[in-house]
């Protein structure tokens, strides 16, 4: 066998059919063209208008014409069966989840209403769990394996910045349902993994202070952003590719004995 050969044999997904939430812009974006640069034929599903994620689509049909787009707002627990139904039905099979829709508005908890605490663990951790349950009951019909990789944060592990403590609750508690899970389903033959990124560089990142920032509050975190990258390791942020390059390894052959753990990809901010 020669090299291209194999390295074609373990990171190759074609023919693969993925669902990637949030995938219309930022990380999600990255994921979607990254495994569409493997091969699978992508299915994103994301709030935001068909004619907002035209782009992203139009990137994506460059690569392999068959991907597609469904609108759905993934905190109505009810409507996500429809998700894994509308990809078989698409495209007669299903295996890759990425569960990567999530949002991330700085607030302190002193501040703290309760609606926006709501709205960051019903889209952060809620849906995830919910879609990867349906994902789960259609892989046990059909019986053979797949693949969940949950997006989670560094901000999981430990908290890097203030006044996320609704942002950080939902990541840590998605990083421990991707172990729990991981265990339920490893008889199914699906792996559940979950990638940690740090800083990476997407336009929610840029509106974090919310819709209306206090100026002076928003000059100093970008002051403080400036130095903090200074001081990475690397000293860059991450940009949404490298995020796609890891779930590609995830949802190969690559990583076939590897589930319940957690790829940190943050340019070395955890050993800072």
């Amino acid at each position: 066998m020669t090299m291209n050969n194999y390295l074609e044999e373990i990171f190759s997904l074609k023919g693969q059919i993925a669902i990637v939430t949030g995938g219309a812009m930022g990380i999600g974006k990255g994921i979607a063209l990254s495994l569409a640069k493997a091969g699978a034929i992508v299915l994103i599903a994301d709030i935001v208008k068909p004619e907002e994620a035209k782009s992203t689509m139009n990137e994506l049909k460059e690569i392999i014409p068959a991907c597609s787009y469904m609108q759905i707002d993934l905190r109505n627990i009810s409507q996500l069966s429809s998700l894994p139904q509308k990809a078989i039905d698409q495209y007669g099979d299903l295996n890759i989840l990425v569960n990567n829709a999530g949002i991330f508005k700085y607030r302190p908890m002193m501040d703290m209403d309760e609606s926006m605490w709501d709205n960051t663990v019903d889209l952060n951790l809620k849906s995830a769990a919910f879609l990867s349950r349906e994902f789960a009951k259609v892989m046990e019909v059909k019986g053979h394996g797949a693949r969940i990789i949950n997006i989670t944060s560094i901000d999981a592990i430990k908290p890097v910045a203030w006044n996320l403590s609704h942002y950080d609750s939902s990541k840590a508690a998605l990083r421990m349902f991707t172990r729990s899970f991981a265990k339920e389903v490893a008889s199914l033959g699906i792996l559940v993994n979950d990638i940690a990124p740090g800083g990476v560089n997407t336009p929610g990142a840029k509106t974090i202070g919310g819709d209306n920032p206090d100026p002076k509050q928003l000059k100093a975190m970008e002051q403080q952003t400036a130095a903090f990258i200074q001081m990475l390791p690397i000293k860059r942020f991450g940009e949404p590719e490298d995020i796609g390059h890891a779930v590609v390894f995830l949802a190969g052959k690559a990583a076939s004995y590897i589930t319940g753990t957690s790829i940190v990809i943050d340019g070395g901010m955890l050993i800072m």
